[in-house]
C-alpha cells in the first residue's frame, strides 16, 4: 500500500510530496535524457508506460520540470485516473540544472521547432495531451494551432496568446538588460517571483519562495535571460486559436499577472465548445505550487473525460475529497 501523500506546501514551508513504495508512476520514472539539437541541449523525463496515451508538459520561463511540475505530478501519482497515462516532461533548451550556455539567441518560433524535434526524438508519434504553465501554455497553444490533429486535450495554467503589453514589455526589457549587463539579481529575481506567486505567499510562505529562489539560480542565468527575452518578444497568436479543435482546460488565479491574458485566450477559443474555465482565489500564476489541491479535482475529472474513461465511484469520491480540502484552503 502507498504511504499517505503529504501536501506540496504548508505555511511553514515546502514539502515535496512523494509516493510511498508501490506508486505506479514513481517506480517507472526513467533517468533524464539529454537531447542535443541545433537550438541547444535539453533534458526530458519520461514517467510511466510508453504504450499508454502521453501527457506532454512544458514549464514556464525560468523553471524546469523539477521546479515546475515534479512535486505536483508526484502528488497526484496514485490518482486512479492518471495511472492511465505516460508523462513526457520536456524542458526548454538550457533550462536544466548545470546546463552550458546556449550559443544561439532563441525566439518562440525556435522553441516551438525545438519542441517538435524533441517529440519526434523521444517517440511521441501519436496525438497527445498537452500540459503547460505560463510560457509553456503559450507554446502549447502555438503548437496546437499549427498541428490541431496532434492534440487530444490541453491543460493550460496561466496561459497567454497575446504579445506583451507595452508597459510590461518595457518593464521586462529593463529587468532583462539590468541583470544581463549590471547583474542586478534582485530586480531579475523579483520579476519572476511577482509573476509566479501571490503577494500573500511572498510575504507569509517564505520557505516556499526561498526554495524556488534557490532552484531558479541553479539554472544558468544566461540561458534564463535568453528564454525570457524570447517570451517577452512573443508574437500575438490570438487569431490562430480558432484552429484548435481539442478539449481545453484553462486555470488562472485572481492574483496572476496573466489573468487578463487568460481571459483573452478563452475569448479567442469561444467557438470551441470544449473549453472549461477555472479561477482560483488568492494565488498567482504558479498554481502547481501554490494551490495544487484546487487543481486536482477539476484536472482529475477533465482528464478522465478527455480519454473517455468511465468516472468510477472511487474516482468521484477521491475528487470530491480533494475539492473539499481545496475549499478549506
Amino acid at each position: 500500500n502507498n504511504e499517505e501523500l503529504k501536501p506540496l506546501s504548508k505555511g511553514a514551508g515546502i514539502n515535496i510530496a512523494v509516493e510511498g513504495k508501490g506508486g505506479e508512476l514513481g517506480d517507472s520514472e526513467s533517468p533524464a535524457q539529454l537531447i542535443e539539437s541545433e537550438w541547444g541541449d535539453c533534458e526530458v523525463v519520461v514517467i510511466g508506460d510508453r504504450k499508454k496515451p502521453a501527457v506532454v508538459t512544458y514549464p514556464d520561463a525560468g523553471t524546469n520540470y523539477d521546479s515546475c511540475f515534479k512535486g505536483f505530478f508526484r502528488f497526484i501519482g496514485s490518482n486512479t485516473c492518471f495511472k492511465h497515462f505516460c508523462f513526457v516532461h520536456i524542458n526548454p533548451p538550457g533550462q536544466h540544472f548545470s546546463a552550458p550556455k546556449l550559443e544561439a539567441q532563441l525566439s518562440m518560433e525556435d522553441l516551438r521547432k525545438h519542441f517538435e524535434f524533441v517529440l519526434e526524438k523521444v517517440g511521441v508519434s501519436k496525438a497527445f495531451h498537452g500540459f503547460g504553465l505560463g510560457m509553456g501554455a503559450y507554446l502549447m497553444l502555438d503548437y496546437a494551432s499549427k498541428h490541431p490533429n496532434r492534440l487530444l486535450s490541453l491543460t493550460l495554467i496561466s496561459p497567454t496568446a497575446q504579445k506583451s503589453w507595452y508597459f510590461d514589455w518595457v518593464y521586462e526589457k529593463m529587468n532583462i538588460y539590468a541583470n544581463h549587463y549590471f547583474r542586478y539579481d534582485t530586480w531579475w529575481k523579483d520579476q519572476f517571483l511577482k509573476r509566479w506567486f501571490h503577494r500573500y505567499t511572498i510575504k507569509e510562505n517564505t520557505n516556499l519562495v526561498e526554495m524556488h529562489e534557490k532552484l531558479f539560480f541553479r539554472i544558468n542565468q544566461e540561458n534564463v535571460y535568453n528564454i525570457q527575452r524570447a517570451f517577452t518578444s512573443r508574437p500575438d497568436i490570438t487569431k490562430e486559436l480558432l484552429k484548435i479543435k481539442c478539449r481545453t482546460l484553462i486555470a488562472v488565479a485572481d492574483g496572476s499577472l496573466l489573468e487578463n491574458e487568460a481571459v483573452a485566450v478563452m475569448g479567442g477559443m469561444a467557438d470551441n465548445i470544449g473549453v472549461t474555465w477555472i479561477k482560483v482565489r488568492n494565488a498567482g500564476s504558479f498554481l502547481t505550487e501554490e494551490a495544487p489541491r484546487c487543481l486536482l479535482h477539476p484536472i482529475n475529472l477533465f482528464h478522465a473525460g478527455a480519454m473517455g474513461t468511465a468516472i468510477t465511484k472511487d474516482m468521484l469520491e477521491y475528487s470530491q475529497k480533494l475539492q473539499v480540502e481545496g475549499d478549506e484552503r
